[in-house]
């Protein structure tokens, strides 16, 4: 049975490693289409605004400026945004010969991701030998192109202080999604588990009751948090928001209503049986709907196999914490839990070896991408995955040797890979897939 189940696994695993190694050309998300003036272009007349088109819709608060070679920023008026949404402009006073850099900061409507960059170009009204062209040209493609955008507003290349060091930011950022992410996970497979466990003793009822609160207050407080910094970063890159952006955004709309159901859980969830898997599918169901997968094709595909990878990355994690707090004192309860966790573990680890091998090919623009950032850590997520893989087959081996009492060391492992997977998955979401 053992070599059974091993092979099912390898078998996905393969699966995983074809569907990565296909990757497609995606063409899906928001990237700038189209610039003017244009990077690295040298103007014979002072251009009477600057404008950048999107490849698809983009939030109405945006930031543009302008800045001359000094450094110095230009006083412009008039930002205003295409009917369609997708083309940011900003009107100019006429600008003496010179460099010119233009700065941008602008919101992805659909998942609340930002698209931030800057690009180079020169005005000259005659010829000025001291001016280096060449220059300006290679200037203007090299260091001074940054277009990607990440969850937390800063792309990673923007993000390394003079020392290298990583900006603070970014680490409240990756750490309050991953709170938010691990509340997310535990309370919903705690209510998963809770469908299990209602025979069991009182006491134990009791107190996983109690740490399905804390669970909730976890989720919470990482979900605010985040939709905190969020806004931090927004309001740190000049963008003010009126009083209906949250209504106005697919990325507003999906924390509204998941704040509105995190605060309804704390009133509802454990009461009613019907209630709590109505709670875990809209739960569910808004945090698929929200990161990459409303930027690319099949969308409705991408937010089912994100649901599917939810819901069974929450049983198996929600599972685990569950053994390990109860082994110590409900020894015989967490006993006769194993087999329904073993054999659910091992369902849920096939559904998200398929999910997310087929999320990752639809994310995929190319085998180049794996040089990235988003591919590096696309990479470290698959050999966490495979630690995981084994400490599963290890356990299901000891279970059915009857050595239970070997079990809470690779469970332990098993917790350890599951909270660095959390993190992995808080960093990868920030990042764009594509190079």
């Amino acid at each position: 049975m053992i070599l059974k189940i091993s092979r099912i696994t390898i078998y996905c695993l393969f699966i995983a490693f074809l569907f990565v190694s296909m990757g497609k050309q995606v063409n899906a998300h928001v990237f700038v289409e189209e610039e003017s003036p244009v990077s690295g272009s040298v103007s014979e007349e002072s251009p009477s605004e600057v404008s950048i088109k999107f490849s698809g819709k983009v939030d109405k608060s945006f930031s543009m400026k302008v800045f001359d070679q000094n450094n110095q920023e230009i006083i412009t008026n008039s930002l205003s945004i295409s009917d369609d949404r997708r083309t940011i402009s900003i009107h100019i006073p006429a600008l003496p010969n010179g460099h010119y850099k233009v700065q941008y900061y602008v919101i992805s409507s659909n998942d609340g991701h930002t698209i931030e960059g800057s690009y180079l170009f020169q005005v000259k009204w005659q010829h000025h030998p001291s001016i280096n062209e060449e220059h300006i040209k290679e200037e203007a493609a090299g260091g001074a192109v940054n277009k990607e955008d990440s969850g937390n507003g800063k792309n990673t290349a923007t993000t390394q202080g003079d020392n290298g060091v990583i900006d603070i930011s970014e680490l409240f950022n990756y750490s309050a999604k991953a709170i938010y992410y691990l509340g997310l996970l535990l309370i919903m497979g705690w209510l998963m588990i809770w469908q299990v466990i209602r025979s069991y003793s009182i006491e134990l009822r009791k107190r996983f009751l109690f740490y399905g609160m804390v669970f909730q207050f976890l989720h919470l407080i990482g979900l605010v948090a985040f939709l905190l910094i969020q806004m931090n970063t927004f309001t740190a890159n000049g963008i003010s928001f009126e009083f209906d952006f949250p209504l106005e955004t697919n990325f507003g709309k999906l924390w509204i209503v998941s704040l509105a159901l995190s605060l309804i859980g704390f009133l509802t969830l454990f009461k009613n049986q019907w209630l709590d898997y109505l709670w875990i599918l809209l739960i569910g169901i808004a945090k698929s709907l929200s990161g990459h997968t409303q930027e690319f094709e099949p969308s409705s595909l991408l937010v089912g196999l994100n649901s599917v990878h939810i819901f069974a990355g929450a049983f198996w994690a929600a599972g685990l914490v569950f053994i390990l707090l109860f082994w110590r004192k409900q020894q015989l309860y967490v006993k006769s839990f194993l087999p329904v966790f073993s054999n659910g573990a091992l369902i849920s680890a096939v559904l998200l070896s398929i999910s997310g091998s087929m999320i990752s090919y639809f994310y995929l623009p190319g085998k180049e991408a794996l040089l990235t950032d988003w591919g590096v850590v696309l990479l470290s997520k698959i050999a966490i995955v495979l630690g995981v893989v084994i400490m599963g087959a290890i356990i299901r081996k000891r279970m059915k040797r009857g050595r239970l009492a070997d079990l809470k060391i690779p469970v332990m492992i098993d917790f350890i890979f599951m909270i660095l997977l959390i993190i992995v998955v808080a960093i990868l979401t920030s990042l764009n897939p594509l190079p």
